[in-house]
C-alpha cells in the first residue's frame, strides 16, 4: 500500500511508500472557492476529512491554466479495496470510522456528499498577469474542491505513483477540518 496524507493544517501533502517510510512532501491547499447551502462539503467545497483512493492519473502536454500538468482522480475507497486493506493487516474497523496508519477517520464521504470528480491538480485559472499559473512553483489558489499543489510537485507525483497504479493500493487520506468562514 502507497500511503499519501494531505494534512490541510500543515497545508501539507506527503507520499509514504509500502514500508512507511516518507517518499517525498510537497506543499497544497484544499481551499475552495465555493459558499452556499451545500457547505460544509458539498459539490464545490473542501473536501472532506477521510480516507479515499487514488485510481489513475492524466497528464497534460500542454499543461493546462486549470490544472498545470495533469490530474490524479481521487475516488471513495470501494468495498473490495477496503476488504483487501482489512485483509492484509493494513486497516481496521473503529466502529463507523476506518483506521490505516494509525490514522481513524471516514469512508465513502464523496458519496455521502454528493461528490465526485475530485483530483489533485496543478494550475490556478484564477492568475492574472504577471501571475503565472502554468509556473513551476505558482501561487496556490483556490479550487473546485480537490487539493492544489505546485505544477513542479505535481509533475513529480505523477512520476512517483505513475508506475503504481495497478500494482498498488493508493490510499489518499484527507486530515483536518476546512477553517469556517464567519462574517
Amino acid at each position: 500500500m502507497i500511503h499519501v496524507v494531505f494534512e490541510r493544517r500543515l497545508g501539507r501533502l506527503a507520499v509514504f511508500g509500502p514500508d512507511g517510510r516518507l517518499w517525498h512532501a510537497v506543499e497544497a491547499s484544499g481551499d475552495a472557492g465555493r459558499d452556499g447551502p451545500r457547505a460544509p462539503y458539498g459539490p464545490g467545497f473542501p473536501i472532506p476529512p477521510g480516507h479515499y483512493r487514488l485510481i489513475e492519473q492524466t497528464e497534460y502536454e500542454p499543461a493546462t491554466p486549470e490544472d498545470g500538468p495533469g490530474l490524479i482522480y481521487v475516488d471513495d475507497v470501494d468495498t473490495a479495496t477496503l476488504q483487501r486493506l482489512l485483509g492484509a493487516g493494513r486497516a481496521r474497523m473503529r466502529g463507523a470510522s476506518v483506521e490505516i496508519a494509525r490514522l481513524v477517520v471516514a469512508v465513502g464521504e464523496l458519496a455521502r456528499c454528493g461528490r465526485s470528480a475530485i483530483a489533485i491538480r496543478g494550475g490556478g485559472p484564477s492568475l492574472a498577469p504577471p501571475e503565472d499559473p502554468l509556473a513551476p512553483y505558482q501561487r496556490l489558489t483556490r479550487g473546485d474542491g480537490g487539493v492544489r499543489v505546485h505544477n513542479a510537485d505535481l509533475a513529480r507525483l505523477m512520476q512517483i505513483l505513475g508506475p503504481q497504479y495497478g500494482t498498488e493500493t493508493i490510499v489518499f487520506t484527507v486530515l483536518g477540518d476546512p477553517p469556517r468562514l464567519t462574517i
